[in-house]
Protein backbone atom coordinates (compact mmCIF):
# COMPACT_ATOMS: atom_id res chain seq x y z
CA UNK A 1 0.00 0.00 0.00
CA UNK A 2 1.30 3.32 -0.88
CA UNK A 3 -0.50 5.84 0.86
CA UNK A 4 -1.62 5.57 4.07
CA UNK A 5 -5.58 5.12 4.17
CA UNK A 6 -6.64 6.93 7.78
CA UNK A 7 -10.14 8.42 9.21
CA UNK A 8 -10.88 9.36 12.66
CA UNK A 9 -13.01 6.83 12.55
CA UNK A 10 -10.61 3.89 11.58
CA UNK A 11 -7.55 3.99 12.18
CA UNK A 12 -4.54 1.98 14.28
CA UNK A 13 -2.71 4.30 16.21
CA UNK A 14 1.07 2.75 17.59
CA UNK A 15 3.74 4.76 19.81
CA UNK A 16 7.39 3.84 19.14
CA UNK A 17 8.64 4.22 22.50
CA UNK A 18 9.75 2.02 25.65
CA UNK A 19 7.87 0.19 28.45
CA UNK A 20 7.50 2.10 31.55
CA UNK A 21 4.91 3.54 33.86
CA UNK A 22 4.82 6.47 32.21
CA UNK A 23 4.57 5.48 29.12
CA UNK A 24 1.71 3.30 30.05
CA UNK A 25 -0.22 6.04 31.47
CA UNK A 26 0.22 7.98 28.65
CA UNK A 27 -1.34 5.05 26.32
CA UNK A 28 -4.12 4.30 28.68
CA UNK A 29 -4.89 8.17 28.59
CA UNK A 30 -5.44 7.90 24.85
CA UNK A 31 -7.37 5.50 24.43
CA UNK A 32 -9.70 6.55 26.80
CA UNK A 33 -9.87 9.93 24.80
CA UNK A 34 -10.24 8.26 21.40
CA UNK A 35 -11.84 5.46 22.45
CA UNK A 36 -9.72 2.99 20.25
CA UNK A 37 -6.33 0.78 21.22
CA UNK A 38 -3.23 2.04 21.54
CA UNK A 39 -0.44 -0.14 20.51
CA UNK A 40 3.25 0.27 22.23
CA UNK A 41 6.06 -0.35 19.73
CA UNK A 42 9.77 -1.17 20.57
CA UNK A 43 12.30 -0.74 17.92
CA UNK A 44 12.87 -4.19 17.56
CA UNK A 45 9.41 -4.59 16.62
CA UNK A 46 9.39 -1.91 14.04
CA UNK A 47 9.30 -4.15 10.98
CA UNK A 48 6.35 -6.45 12.62
CA UNK A 49 4.22 -3.92 13.72
CA UNK A 50 4.17 -1.31 10.72
CA UNK A 51 3.81 -3.90 8.09
CA UNK A 52 0.32 -4.83 9.27
CA UNK A 53 -2.42 -2.43 9.00
CA UNK A 54 -1.57 1.48 8.09
CA UNK A 55 -2.13 3.94 10.64
CA UNK A 56 -0.69 7.13 12.82
CA UNK A 57 2.65 6.47 14.45
CA UNK A 58 4.13 8.11 17.34
CA UNK A 59 7.37 8.37 17.95
CA UNK A 60 8.29 9.43 21.74
CA UNK A 61 11.71 11.02 21.35
CA UNK A 62 12.15 11.05 25.30
CA UNK A 63 12.05 7.60 25.07
CA UNK A 64 15.96 7.31 23.07
CA UNK A 65 19.23 9.37 23.04
CA UNK A 66 20.24 10.92 19.88
CA UNK A 67 22.07 7.72 18.32
CA UNK A 68 18.94 5.95 19.02
CA UNK A 69 16.96 8.65 17.77
CA UNK A 70 18.83 8.68 14.47
CA UNK A 71 18.86 4.68 13.98
CA UNK A 72 14.71 4.69 14.68
CA UNK A 73 14.69 7.65 12.02
CA UNK A 74 16.65 5.38 9.46
CA UNK A 75 14.47 2.62 10.48
CA UNK A 76 11.12 4.12 9.74
CA UNK A 77 12.09 5.70 6.12
CA UNK A 78 10.52 2.69 4.12
CA UNK A 79 7.64 3.27 5.91
CA UNK A 80 7.05 6.73 5.31
CA UNK A 81 3.66 6.03 2.65
CA UNK A 82 1.85 3.58 4.58
CA UNK A 83 1.69 5.64 7.51
CA UNK A 84 1.49 8.97 9.35
CA UNK A 85 4.23 9.84 11.84
CA UNK A 86 4.75 12.18 14.38
CA UNK A 87 7.17 13.24 17.34
CA UNK A 88 6.25 13.43 20.75
CA UNK A 89 7.76 14.99 23.54
CA UNK A 90 10.13 17.13 21.28
CA UNK A 91 11.93 20.00 22.24
CA UNK A 92 11.71 23.16 20.46
CA UNK A 93 13.02 21.77 17.32
CA UNK A 94 14.62 23.81 14.95
CA UNK A 95 13.75 24.11 10.70
CA UNK A 96 17.08 21.74 10.48
CA UNK A 97 16.10 19.09 12.64
CA UNK A 98 12.47 19.33 11.03
CA UNK A 99 13.66 18.75 7.80
CA UNK A 100 15.65 15.71 8.83
CA UNK A 101 12.48 13.84 9.51
CA UNK A 102 11.08 14.44 6.04
CA UNK A 103 8.07 11.93 6.51
CA UNK A 104 6.91 13.62 9.83
CA UNK A 105 3.49 15.40 9.87
CA UNK A 106 2.84 16.53 13.24
CA UNK A 107 5.08 17.57 16.63
CA UNK A 108 3.51 17.72 19.94
CA UNK A 109 5.51 19.15 22.51
CA UNK A 110 6.55 17.34 26.41
CA UNK A 111 3.99 20.09 27.89
CA UNK A 112 1.21 19.67 25.39
CA UNK A 113 -1.70 17.93 26.96
CA UNK A 114 -3.97 14.84 26.05
CA UNK A 115 -6.82 17.02 24.88
CA UNK A 116 -4.23 18.80 22.78
CA UNK A 117 -2.63 15.76 21.59
CA UNK A 118 -5.69 14.03 20.32
CA UNK A 119 -7.41 16.72 18.89
CA UNK A 120 -4.27 17.01 16.83
CA UNK A 121 -4.24 13.20 15.81
CA UNK A 122 -7.78 13.76 14.69
CA UNK A 123 -6.46 16.61 12.13
CA UNK A 124 -3.57 14.56 11.07
CA UNK A 125 -5.97 11.76 10.07
CA UNK A 126 -7.87 14.01 7.83
CA UNK A 127 -4.92 15.08 5.89
CA UNK A 128 -3.55 18.51 7.92
CA UNK A 129 -0.31 18.63 9.83
CA UNK A 130 0.62 19.19 12.98
CA UNK A 131 2.77 22.34 12.82
CA UNK A 132 2.87 25.83 14.17
CA UNK A 133 2.72 28.41 11.27
CA UNK A 134 5.99 29.69 12.36
CA UNK A 135 7.22 26.21 12.38
CA UNK A 136 6.31 25.34 8.65
CA UNK A 137 7.89 29.19 7.44
CA UNK A 138 10.88 28.08 8.83
CA UNK A 139 11.10 25.00 7.44
CA UNK A 140 10.01 26.83 3.77
CA UNK A 141 12.73 29.13 4.50
CA UNK A 142 15.13 26.51 5.42
CA UNK A 143 14.79 24.36 2.16
CA UNK A 144 14.64 27.82 0.61
CA UNK A 145 17.95 28.07 1.48
CA UNK A 146 19.27 24.56 1.00
CA UNK A 147 17.50 22.42 -1.26
CA UNK A 148 16.91 25.65 -4.29
CA UNK A 149 16.48 23.29 -7.58
CA UNK A 150 16.03 24.64 -10.95
CA UNK A 151 12.96 23.37 -12.31
CA UNK A 152 13.05 20.78 -16.10
CA UNK A 153 9.47 21.87 -17.94
CA UNK A 154 10.10 18.84 -20.18
CA UNK A 155 10.41 16.31 -17.00
CA UNK A 156 7.61 17.40 -15.02
CA UNK A 157 4.01 17.50 -16.42
CA UNK A 158 1.14 18.30 -14.06
CA UNK A 159 -2.53 17.98 -14.77
CA UNK A 160 -5.11 20.93 -14.50
CA UNK A 161 -6.15 19.16 -11.49
CA UNK A 162 -2.62 18.31 -9.89
CA UNK A 163 -2.07 22.11 -10.27
CA UNK A 164 -5.56 23.19 -9.08
CA UNK A 165 -4.93 21.37 -5.54
CA UNK A 166 -1.09 22.39 -5.58
CA UNK A 167 -2.09 26.18 -5.21
CA UNK A 168 -4.91 25.43 -2.42
CA UNK A 169 -2.25 23.43 -0.99
CA UNK A 170 -0.04 26.86 -0.83
CA UNK A 171 -2.55 28.47 0.46
CA UNK A 172 -2.52 26.83 3.83
CA UNK A 173 -5.33 24.91 3.34
CA UNK A 174 -6.10 20.74 4.44
CA UNK A 175 -7.25 17.82 2.60
CA UNK A 176 -10.89 18.16 3.10
CA UNK A 177 -10.64 22.14 2.96
CA UNK A 178 -9.24 21.36 -0.67
CA UNK A 179 -11.96 18.20 -1.37
CA UNK A 180 -14.46 21.13 -0.41
CA UNK A 181 -13.41 23.58 -3.04
CA UNK A 182 -12.95 20.83 -5.50
CA UNK A 183 -16.05 19.25 -4.85
CA UNK A 184 -14.12 15.88 -4.78
CA UNK A 185 -13.60 13.15 -2.03
CA UNK A 186 -10.55 13.59 0.54
CA UNK A 187 -9.67 10.14 -0.84
CA UNK A 188 -8.92 11.61 -4.63
CA UNK A 189 -7.22 14.65 -3.04
CA UNK A 190 -4.63 12.34 -1.11
CA UNK A 191 -4.21 10.32 -4.44
CA UNK A 192 -3.65 13.43 -6.06
CA UNK A 193 -1.00 14.56 -3.61
CA UNK A 194 0.51 11.39 -3.83
CA UNK A 195 1.25 11.72 -7.77
CA UNK A 196 2.47 15.54 -7.54
CA UNK A 197 5.10 14.22 -4.43
CA UNK A 198 6.17 12.03 -6.73
CA UNK A 199 6.12 14.16 -9.85
CA UNK A 200 8.03 17.16 -8.28
CA UNK A 201 10.63 14.85 -6.26
CA UNK A 202 9.44 15.99 -2.28
CA UNK A 203 8.64 13.94 0.61
CA UNK A 204 6.14 16.59 2.32
CA UNK A 205 3.73 19.08 2.04
CA UNK A 206 6.04 21.73 3.44
CA UNK A 207 8.36 20.84 0.60
CA UNK A 208 6.02 21.14 -2.02
CA UNK A 209 4.42 24.30 -0.87
CA UNK A 210 8.16 26.16 -1.28
CA UNK A 211 8.31 23.98 -4.74
CA UNK A 212 5.11 25.35 -5.97
CA UNK A 213 5.87 28.95 -4.82
CA UNK A 214 9.03 28.74 -6.67
CA UNK A 215 8.13 26.83 -10.07
CA UNK A 216 4.17 26.37 -10.31
CA UNK A 217 4.03 29.34 -12.64
CA UNK A 218 6.65 28.19 -15.16
CA UNK A 219 4.39 24.69 -15.31
CA UNK A 220 0.98 26.80 -15.98
CA UNK A 221 -1.72 28.40 -13.97
CA UNK A 222 -5.07 27.20 -13.24
CA UNK A 223 -7.05 27.21 -10.61
CA UNK A 224 -6.53 30.07 -7.72
CA UNK A 225 -4.94 33.32 -8.87
CA UNK A 226 -3.16 33.92 -6.04
CA UNK A 227 -1.58 31.82 -3.22
CA UNK A 228 -1.35 34.69 0.05
CA UNK A 229 0.79 31.79 2.24
CA UNK A 230 -0.33 29.82 4.94
CA UNK A 231 -2.91 30.07 7.28
CA UNK A 232 -2.79 31.00 10.74
CA UNK A 233 -1.17 29.21 13.89
CA UNK A 234 -3.48 26.57 14.63
CA UNK A 235 -2.80 26.96 18.40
Amino acid sequence: MNQAETTSDSYTLLLISQPSMSVSALMTCLEKAIHSEVELVTPDAITDKLTARPGLVLVDLNAFDDIATEQLKQSLIPFADQHVFALLNAHDLSAKELASWPFIKGVFKKEDEIRHLCYGIEKMFSGEYWLPRHKMAALIHYYQQHHQQAIDEQAIVLTNREQQILRHLVTGASNQDIARALDVSEHTVKSHLYNVFKKINVKNRVQAVFWAKNNLSLIGSTGLEAYPGIDDDHR
